[in-house]
This record gives C-alpha cells, sequence and structure tokens, in this order.
C-alpha cells in the first residue's frame, strides 16, 4: 500500500508504531507531509520536513524496516543502492566536523544490532541496522542547514524504541490542528436524496445502455461523450444545461461508490455552503460530480478529465491529502 499524506494544518500523533519500531514525540515534528508504504515484510516512510531557515531548502528523513528473513533480498538491494555512493575519504558533514558514526545514532535499537554509518555528501547520513529479524535503515538529509540539531532528527533518534513482538504496518492518525470553526462537517443524504439518486443513476443506465459496460473508464469515458456533445451541439437552455449535469453529474458520483467505495454525504463548509458530494472512506477527499459536471458543459474551455480523474485516484497519483481534509476535486 502506498499513501502520501498532507499536513497542512495537522500533525502526527504523539506515538506510534512502524514496523518493530516505536516512535514517540512525532506531534513536534515540523514536517510538511510523508508518504508511507507498507507490506508483510516492509514498512518505509519518508518524513518531509518544513523549510524553514536555516532548513530552507529540501530536507528529509526516510525510515525503512524490514522483516526478516522474507525481506532478505529487498534489504540487498536497498543496502547496494546506498552503499554504491559511499565515500572513501572521510567527509566534513554539514555541521563544520567531520564525521564521526555516532552522529544521530538511534540508541533506542540497543547494542544487539550490527550498525554501519556513513555519509553520502556533507547533508546526507546514512545509518544501517540489522539485526537477527530486523533490519533498519535511516536517511537523513538536508540541502541546507544543519543535520545534527535538525528538528525532526533529533527528536527522532532520542525516542525510537525497538518492539520485538511488534509489527505495525497502519498509517499513523492525523491530528486535526484547526479550530472547529474552521472544519467541515457532513451528514448522510436523506432518504428523498437517495431515492432521487438511485432513480437518476437507473435512468442513465438505460439511457446510455452502461449496463454491458463493465469498465469504469469506459463508462466515463461515455460521460466525457455527453459532456462533449452538450459543448458542441445545438445550445442548451440554462435549465437543460442543469437537469443534464444533475444527470450526468449523479452518475458519475455512484461510480465512485461501485468502484472506490466512497460515500454520498451532505458537506458543510467552514462558510457554511452546503453541498452533495462523494467522499473518500477516509473523507481525505470529496468531489461535487453534479458542480463538476455543470463546469464542464459551461466552461468549453476546461479539459474533459471525468477519465484521466479516476484513473489518478485509482492510481493514487494524487497531490498528498490527509483524513478528514475534504480536499475538493474535479
Amino acid at each position: 500500500m502506498f499513501e502520501e499524506v498532507d499536513l497542512t494544518d495537522a500533525k502526527l500523533e504523539k506515538e506510534f508504531g512502524m514496523g518493530c519500531l516505536q516512535i514517540k514525540g512525532a506531534h513536534l515534528w515540523p514536517i510538511s507531509y510523508f508518504v508511507w508504504t507498507e507490506s508483510a515484510t516492509e514498512v518505509s516512510a519518508t518524513f518531509v520536513c518544513e523549510e524553514e531557515e536555516p532548513w530552507d531548502k529540501p530536507n528529509l528523513m526516510r525510515i525503512e524496516v524490514f522483516k526478516l528473513p522474507r525481506a532478505k533480498s529487498k534489504l540487498a538491494e536497498r543496502l547496494e543502492w546506498y552503499t554504491r555512493r559511499r565515500k572513501k575519504r572521510r567527509i566534513k558533514v554539514a555541521d563544520g566536523g567531520l564525521f564521526e558514526e555516532s552522529m544521530l545514532d538511534v540508541k533506542g535499537l540497543g547494542n544487539e544490532w550490527e550498525q554501519d554509518a556513513f555519509p553520502l555528501s556533507k547533508g546526507e547520513i546514512i545509518r544501517i541496522y540489522q539485526a537477527k529479524k530486523f533490519a533498519v535503515i535511516f536517511r537523513f538529509l538536508v540541502k541546507s542547514g544543519t543535520l545534527l540539531d535538525h528538528p525532526v532528527f533529533k527528536r527522532a533518534v532520542k525516542n525510537i524504541k525497538f518492539d520485538p513482538a511488534q509489527w505495525e504496518r497502519s498509517v499513523p492518525e492525523i491530528v486535526d490542528t484547526r479550530p472547529k470553526s474552521r472544519r467541515n462537517a457532513e451528514s448522510p443524504l436523506t432518504g428523498k436524496q437517495e431515492s432521487e439518486m438511485w432513480q437518476i443513476v437507473g435512468s442513465v443506465m438505460k439511457r446510455l445502455k452502461l449496463s454491458k459496460v463493465k469498465e469504469a473508464g469506459k463508462r466515463f469515458g461515455a460521460i466525457e461523450k455527453e459532456i462533449e456533445s452538450a459543448r458542441t451541439g445545438p445550445k442548451l437552455s440554462k435549465d437543460e444545461i442543469i437537469d443534464l449535469s444533475i444527470e450526468l453529474g449523479t452518475f458519475v458520483g455512484q461510480m465512485y461508490c461501485w468502484e472506490l467505495d466512497w460515500e454520498w454525504c451532505n458537506v458543510v463548509a467552514p462558510n457554511g455552503s452546503e453541498s452533495i458530494c462523494v467522499c473518500s472512506p477516509n473523507r481525505a477527499m470529496a468531489i461535487a460530480p453534479v458542480d463538476w459536471v455543470f463546469d464542464l458543459i459551461t466552461n468549453k474551455k476546461r479539459p474533459l478529465n471525468c477519465v484521466l480523474t479516476y484513473n489518478m485516484i485509482e492510481h493514487k497519483r494524487m497531490p498528498p491529502s490527509r483524513p478528514n481534509a475534504y480536499a475538493r476535486i474535479g
């Protein structure tokens, strides 16, 4: 699984597990977003830090955890990738002194781990820990500023512990730091709204003969053809555009529910405006499909993006978001 999580107006929970590691104090890390990948034998995360002086250029911490022996080949691949750039000469790090093996040591892993540490440049340090059943690789990178007193690095190395009984793969919980007055609220569709939705979906399926079309891409393609016809065909009245937008938009929304397990709901924005949306299961994203289709019909300069948007969401190629952000798509 691959997930990018935006931390605008949010922070990590105070303590979370990552593979065989237990990490504390993460709520204090100044990070912009993180990328999390997991499997039965590997968990990795790249924490992209905020760019503030003197760290006002890209800076990050990457942690990779491997369960051995099943992840032995993947570990060997990653070690080869890092060590092939290893320098033979001693390097002066960004802090001013020559690199020492004790720099950014994660002491919570204990002496029973075989350790290796080396710089790849003045602003990049790799630390490797290997034990019988687990291995961990840390990458600390700054493009400006120092390494040893970096606000994320220095806190992380002091607060990471080893738990041999743990193998945690879940993405950490995110804490919303916005006041409640600046958060979205939602409620389920009313019985009347849901009944009307199903009537419209059935009507579109019948009119466009989509019952026998099983591929989502082809169904979204059929919707794009309808929108293109509305753009280029005889001019429609305002009421006709609204009716067509409701018809096609409702079907588009239901497709997300069928294919991606999204849900219909009434979303109230912080400014009090209300929209009928389909929302991703963790509420990271929301689409107001009727508004989307209306804009595609009336704004002929906009590219038709129903197929593209669905494919990007399905293949997790959207910009980083986070749970309960209700980031508007479409």
